[in-house]
């Protein structure tokens, strides 16, 4: 019984659904007619983009676009190429590679490398942060490899880029001078699709290895699913930004014929 209470109670002291149960509030006493609509529109919106169900929706064809694959089912490649998007560049503790929630990527590049997949490990990434300046991403994940147990002379730093299409194209610079003819791209699930456009057909035989999986069960149901949730919402934050993406790469790509 504590623990049921514990549980609905927490609810109403989290500031997304504090924010949302106040402004519904608000916006049903204060508004008035046509008013009553706009001032309710923003608080239904973000309650909307932070359900699950919705958020789900929204990810889970991103991830469909490849399959899944074990290390075993991965083929041997010349070079295990790694996008960036896990490291904390804001660390308060630059001494230490600080992972976020994006930290199978690097995880599953040691597995792929452990499992004899590929001699070398390419990371790419500088930092995606505007007027950023500070320790690259790319170092700080060469910290982690290295504590992982692989030898530094395995390990190939990018530090340059800022966004995927800068991953792809100093990336494949680098591998071009490494004389590298297939890789294993690995990144997370929903931004695969975005990556693999930017890396496939350009002389290389690519092979998608996607990881950091957002989608939950099929027809899971519970209470935490049906409230608004932070979780929910940055999914659905970087759902938007990737069809965003991909939206914006397929109209470039019809400007440029």
């Amino acid at each position: 019984m504590f623990f049921f209470f514990s549980k609905v109670l927490t609810i109403f002291l989290f500031p997304l659904n504090v924010a949302i149960l106040l402004g519904i509030l608000y916006s049903l006493k204060h508004g008035k007619g046509r008013k009553k609509l706009y001032l309710i529109f923003p608080w239904l919106f973000l309650w909307f983009f932070s359900f699950f169900p919705v958020a789900q929706g929204l990810i889970q064809p991103l991830e469909d676009a490849y399959p899944v694959k074990t290390v075993a089912e991965a083929p041997q490649v010349d070079t295990i190429v790694v996008l960036g998007g896990m490291v904390n560049n804001l660390t308060r503790y630059p001494e230490r590679a600080e992972l976020t929630g994006a930290a199978d990527r690097l995880t599953d590049a040691i597995a792929l490398y452990r499992a004899g997949k590929a001699k070398k490990i390419l990371f790419t990434g500088g930092s995606g942060i505007l007027f950023f300046d500070g320790v690259s991403e790319a170092s700080q994940a060469s910290r982690f490899l290295i504590s992982m147990g692989v030898p530094s002379d395995d390990i190939i730093l990018e530090d340059q880029s800022r966004n995927t299409r800068e991953n792809a194209v100093f990336s494949l610079g680098i591998l071009k001078d490494q004389n590298a003819k297939s890789i294993i791209l690995v990144t997370s699930a929903f931004h695969m699709k975005r990556s693999m456009r930017e890396f496939s057909n350009k002389g290389l035989e690519v092979t998608a290895f996607p990881t950091d999986y957002r989608t939950l069960q099929e027809g899971l149901s519970n209470w935490d699913t049906y409230i608004p949730s932070v979780g929910a919402l940055d999914t659905s934050t970087i759902a938007i930004k990737e069809w965003v993406g991909d939206i914006v790469y397929q109209a470039m790509e019809i400007i440029s014929l």
